[in-house]
């Protein structure tokens, strides 16, 4: 299957890669093709150039010898002081009959002695000529040649020579020049040429740049060698032929660009061609496909008709087979079933006969109204109510849906009989409102529970309460009971009854110390909130507790924080937290028990200050954690407190909207982090400013 399903694509890159081979060896061929052509093209030019040069130059050559053979040229060489006018007309005359530009005479040393342009430019060559290449080759009995640069601005010109002999002696040199702005005027050449030395330099052009131009060689399939320049973004093929006679290299420079053009025609017919070949490969191909799977089709649906039919009997749910009438088609032997009808009783009936009528078969009535339109909705598990043949109704779920791959067969209707599930649904109901009614009893039970056991924990608390409030009581009236009878044997005692009254308003104080906590722990008091010097309070409250530092040896690790460092509160509230706290820390340091250690820590962020007070006594029991925070709840002696400490901390702590912990040190003792609101002096601060209540 994997192979099948790469096959198509394995033969797409297969093509793909044939149809690029052939446009690059097309535009090979095509290329190779174009560049003999143009190398033809360019032998042609040249051989016509070549021509043409030589007519060119054939117009001047023989002026130098025409001038060897004047009588009067070689007088004037002779006698060197000779006035050389006459020879200068002479000249003036023959140059004005050739056409040619300049001719000259030369003596030995290379200075001029008669010129045809002595009227105008005879000073161009007032200067010796004896180291130019054209008078030393005449020198020795050769014809010379030379293209020189001269002028303002430098022009080329073509310089032509011979000796000049008299009686077999070497006695000076013609000499004729040529401007080559002349020369090109009787070559009709409107493409690029130039002419070159052997060294490379070149020395005559037509409409090429002076710039150089990058080079390329390429071998041709017939062996031939071509030579591709470009220069300027545009390429050139260039044609050259050696002159022996003249030792000139003439070039010819063919636009080549046709010869890229000519690559992309080619490439684009082939790619073309192949793609077209492709589409009618793929249209052919396709076509054929498509009659197969028609053909397929067409059996999948006889038989798909078929499935259909022998499904539709044997389902376990009643199918109905409809038109887009609603007309019964079909109906399968469940539906028979549930229905008590049969098929030829109810082929061609609306189907809503079988309905029993009320508001739910309206949804149904609506869908099969919308068969066949655009406004048909299929319809999914709707519950209603069917009528039997016998009269009788019984409830059903029905969904009507289309033939989604043979529309051509109508809509089939799925109708299920769930009389057994709302039988099931009615027991649940039942049972359900059963449950409901003894949960709502037990949960009745449960609270009466629940206030009775809250009413014994009250009894309880209440219990402890007075028992620690009689013991604690019970001490300081019997002492006062003591005090009061011996000052009575003691009144005519000033000092000692003195004594005894002073001892009984400690008792006093003591008994009303007790029903203070209580009172402080019963009620709560609105008061404003304000700063709190954490610091200031904090000393304060170290300084009530020296005496009792100093029996215990005691030196609180503290580290006070910032001066400007207050909290939301009030002042007395913050610092009966701090007392009981530290009072709480040192009853659980036992008395000669070791070294005693409490700290005493402070830290802040912006928005709320962390009070950290530890010890290194025994620490809390796990058991006690739960109740640690309960009034009247004490670990020590009867006698020794109500237990109302933790209980007020935790109250004022909450009425000032903070929070208290208690936990235990991992060195060992117990640990209490309390958290209170940072005082902001800014006008938010000032407008959440509220009233708090406390203990």
């Amino acid at each position: 299957m994997k192979l099948l399903s790469f096959r198509p694509l394995l033969l797409m890159t297969l093509y793909v890669g044939v149809v690029m081979v052939l446009a690059l060896e097309g535009t090979a061929y095509v290329r190779n093709w174009s560049l003999q052509r143009l190398q033809a093209q360019g032998a042609e030019r040249l051989l016509g150039n070549i021509t043409q040069l030589r007519s060119a130059l054939d117009q001047y050559r023989y002026l130098p010898f025409v001038l060897t053979q004047s009588r009067e040229v070689r007088a004037l060489l002779r006698a060197p002081e000779r006035d050389g006018g006459q020879v200068n007309r002479y000249l003036e005359q023959i140059a004005l009959v050739a056409g040619s530009s300049t001719l000259l005479v030369l003596d030995l040393d290379g200075l001029l002695r008669a010129s045809s342009n002595w009227r105008d430019q005879q000073a161009l060559l007032a200067g010796s000529q004896a180291d130019q290449r054209y008078f030393r080759q005449a020198i020795e009995g050769d014809e010379g040649r030379q293209f020189v640069q001269e002028g303002e601005p430098p022009r080329p010109s073509l310089y032509l020579s011979a000796p000049i002999y008299d009686n077999q002696a070497l006695i000076g040199v013609a000499a004729m020049r040529l401007e080559l702005d002349r020369l090109r005027e009787q070559l009709p050449i409107d493409y690029p040429f130039t002419i070159s030395d052997r060294d490379g330099e070149v020395l005559f052009n037509v409409q090429m740049p002076a710039r150089t131009p990058e080079v390329r060689e390429e071998r041709l399939s017939d062996g031939t060698r071509v030579r591709l320049l470009r220069l300027d973004g545009r390429q050139w093929l260039q044609h050259s032929v050696v002159l022996d006679d003249l030792d000139w290299q003439v070039s010819v420079w063919i636009d080549a660009r046709g010869v890229q053009q000519q690559q992309r025609i080619a490439a684009g017919a082939i790619g073309g061609g192949g793609f077209a070949l492709a589409l009618l490969l793929l249209y052919v191909r396709e076509k054929r496909q498509k009659r197969a799977l028609q053909r397929e089709q067409a059996r999948e649906r006889a038989l798909s008709q078929e499935r259909q039919r022998d499904m539709i009997s044997t389902a376990q749910v009643g199918l109905i087979n409809v038109d887009t009438a609603g007309r019964i088609q079909f109906i399968n032997p469940m539906a028979m079933q549930q229905f008590g009808v049969s098929l030829e009783l109810m082929r061609n009936r609306p189907v809503e006969q079988l309905l029993d009528g009320g508001q739910s078969s309206e949804l149904l009535r609506e869908t099969l109204s919308n068969l066949g339109t655009d406004r048909f909705r299929p319809l999914t598990g709707a519950e209603m109510v069917g009528r039997r043949a016998d009269g009788n109704s019984f409830p059903m779920m029905v969904s009507v849906r289309g033939m989604a791959h043979h529309p051509e067969l109508g809509y089939l209707v799925t109708v299920i009989d769930i009389s057994r599930r709302k039988r099931l649904e009615q027991a649940l109901r039942e049972a359900n409102e059963s449950l409901e009614q003894k949960v709502a009893e037990r949960t009745r039970a449960l609270e009466e529970a629940q206030a009775e056991l809250v009413q014994a924990g009250k009894l309880a608390a209440l219990g402890r309460m007075s028992a620690s409030v009689v013991h604690e009581l019970n001490q300081p009236l019997t002492a006062i009971r003591t005090y009061l009878a011996i000052s009575r044997r003691q009144l005519n005692n000033p000092g000692m009854l003195s004594d005894n009254l002073r001892q009984l308003e400690g008792l006093i104080d003591r008994m009303a110390l007790i029903t203070g906590q209580l009172k402080t722990f019963a009620y709560r008091k609105p008061e404003q909130v304000g700063p709190v010097p954490v610091a200031q309070s904090i000393e304060q409250v170290l300084t009530l507790f020296r005496g009792r530092f100093g029996e215990m040896k005691l030196v609180p690790a503290y580290q006070p924080p910032a001066d400007d460092l207050q909290l939301a509160g009030d002042q007395a509230r913050f610092e009966q937290i701090l007392i009981n706290l530290i009072k709480n820390a040192c009853d659980a340091m036992q008395p000669g028990g070791g070294e005693h250690w409490l700290g005493i820590r402070v830290t802040a962020d912006a928005e709320q200050v962390y009070l950290n007070v530890e010890d290194n006594g025994p620490g809390i029991a796990p058991e006690h954690q739960a109740q640690l925070f309960e009034p009247f709840f004490t670990t020590k002696e009867v006698g020794a407190g109500l237990g109302l400490g933790l209980a007020i901390v935790q109250s004022i702590v909450r009425d000032l909207g903070g929070d208290i912990r208690a936990g235990n040190r991992a060195q060992g003792g117990a640990c209490f982090e309390v958290t209170l609101k940072r005082y902001r002096a800014d006008a938010e601060a000032a407008a959440d400013s509220q009233t708090l209540t406390g203990g």
